[in-house]
């Protein structure tokens, strides 16, 4: 189990602090410039009014509870089922798998959070930009700069995206 999860290349914390810095800035950049050119431009016109009337609701409680909600998010998904599987795959590999392993987990996992509300939804092409795409980045984050670097990411993305939506909405 060990050498599993030695070989599963999973940590809590980054190796390097500079460089998960550096990456959760842009990703938390990347992140919320994405979902206003979704929900602001491409897919206005294709909102639901619950997730408008929601995004453009008072900050607060909203945000506090939304970055909690991010917070269980990670622990939930990222923390204990992507560590799972990467264990569980790295396992029956006699060395690390190869990258695109790992990809397959991120979407695979990100997916179990999200697929019963895109495939339930009315507009699957948006739903899975702004939650399966969305959430891969946070996932691309713990396997390449450690679990926390991921926490931060997600749980500081909407400290700077919800602020944004409610003017822009």
């Amino acid at each position: 189990m060990a050498t599993a999860l030695a070989r599963s290349n999973l940590r809590f914390l980054p190796c390097d602090w500079r460089a998960a810095a550096i990456a959760i800035a842009l990703s938390i950049a990347a992140v919320t410039a994405f979902i206003l050119i979704l929900d602001c431009f491409l897919f206005r016109a294709h909102l639901p009014a619950n997730y408008v009337a929601f995004y453009t609701s008072p900050l607060s409680p909203r945000l506090q509870a939304i970055c909690v909600l991010a917070a269980y998010e990670e622990v939930k998904f990222r923390l204990l089922l992507m560590t799972a599987l990467c264990v569980v795959v790295a396992a029956f590999w006699k060395q690390t798998p190869p990258g695109w392993c790992f990809m397959l987990i991120i979407i695979a996992v990100q997916f179990a959070n999200v697929g019963a509300f895109i495939l339930n939804n009315p507009d699957p092409a948006y739903t899975s930009l702004r939650y399966l795409a969305v959430g891969s980045i946070w996932g691309w984050l713990y396997w390449k700069h450690g679990w926390l670097s991921a926490l931060i990411g997600h749980s500081s993305a909407h400290i700077f995206l919800d602020p944004l939506l409610l003017r822009a909405l």
